[in-house]
């Protein structure tokens, strides 16, 4: 698996090529769709290494900020605290991303010295190291100084408010009980992965809909670990999308098997209780919500 992987949209191959061969030329192990195999699934492959990276490049430009490939794996990199941004052209990033810093790449020729292209070296290497980047190339959010009196006079307060309070119920508190097992963090995961996916299991319809001819929503896993969710709505509409990503509050899809074209699209759910919201690969953002209980 390689250290770096690098997010970017196929129209943009000829500005993000010399960025690939000049961080696999400082020592750095670099994926990108590129490196598939013409025999390799190309959803799991993907998956597989952007998982894997200890680091994700994503390229911005104007056609990747509209792509929602790109964005489900800028998202990704962005929860794991692994994302490193670059612009190759100018451009607004996505929303949520514009918070964090980047490295502009707009009219690089490739030139490995250039102070630019060292940046991102430099980013990558902290990343993959686990550091904070370099001051001026992070990927996370500027934080806002406080002042030290005002932090310390509240904390001072915080330890006499809690040393009263501790005092008053000193008493009533119940004899302490064993401390619950440490559940292992992999175990955890997998186990928040399923609930998300079960979350949107269901029978579903429009908001203000009478639930008559509702939209059936299912997923399954198969022996290979592959996770496809099968969408049955109207008019014999069927559309089945093998999952991407599935964490936090979001699961991506792409459709392999539309009943109306649009294979290779994505699609994402967002479920919240008995409330859903689906995003096309327009971008149409449809709430729903659960007609029947699971």
């Amino acid at each position: 698996m390689a250290e770096v992987f690098v997010s970017y949209k196929r129209e943009d191959h000829p500005a993000v090529q010399p960025l690939v061969q000049g961080l696999r030329g400082r020592g750095l192990t670099v994926w990108w769709d590129q490196d598939i195999e013409p025999t390799a699934p190309w959803e799991l492959t993907i998956e597989r290494e952007l998982h894997a990276a200890k680091a994700v490049i994503v390229a911005w430009s104007t056609t990747a900020v509209v792509s929602e490939n790109v964005k489900a794996e800028a998202r990704h990199a962005r929860r794991r605290g692994k994302l490193v941004q670059v612009f190759i052209e100018p451009c607004d990033p996505p929303l949520f991303f514009g918070e964090r810093q980047g490295v502009s790449l707009h009219g690089w020729s490739g030139d490995v010295s250039d102070h630019r292209f060292q940046s991102v070296v430099m980013a990558a290497r902290s990343v993959v190291a686990g550091k904070s980047p370099p001051s001026g190339i992070g990927y996370a959010p500027a934080k806002r100084r406080l002042n030290r009196q005002i932090v310390a006079g509240a904390l001072a307060a915080s330890v006499v408010s809690l040393v009263l309070v501790v005092g008053a119920v000193r008493t009533l508190s119940p004899a302490p009980t064993a401390a619950a097992p440490a559940t292992d963090p992999a175990t955890a995961a997998a186990q928040a992965r399923q609930n998300l996916l079960q979350s949107v299991d269901g029978s579903w319809d429009r908001q203000g809909g009478s639930c008559v001819t509702p939209t059936l929503i299912s997923t399954a896993t198969d022996n290979a670990r592959v996770t496809t969710i099968t969408v049955r709505g109207p008019r014999r509409f069927q559309s089945t999308g093998q999952v991407i990503t599935a964490a936090g509050r979001e699961v991506m899809t792409r459709d392999i098997d539309p009943s109306g074209g649009g294979a290779g699209e994505t699609w994402e759910y967002q479920p919240n209780g008995a409330l859903m919201t689906v995003i096309d690969g327009k971008g149409v953002h449809t709430p729903l919500v659960r007609c029947t209980a699971r």
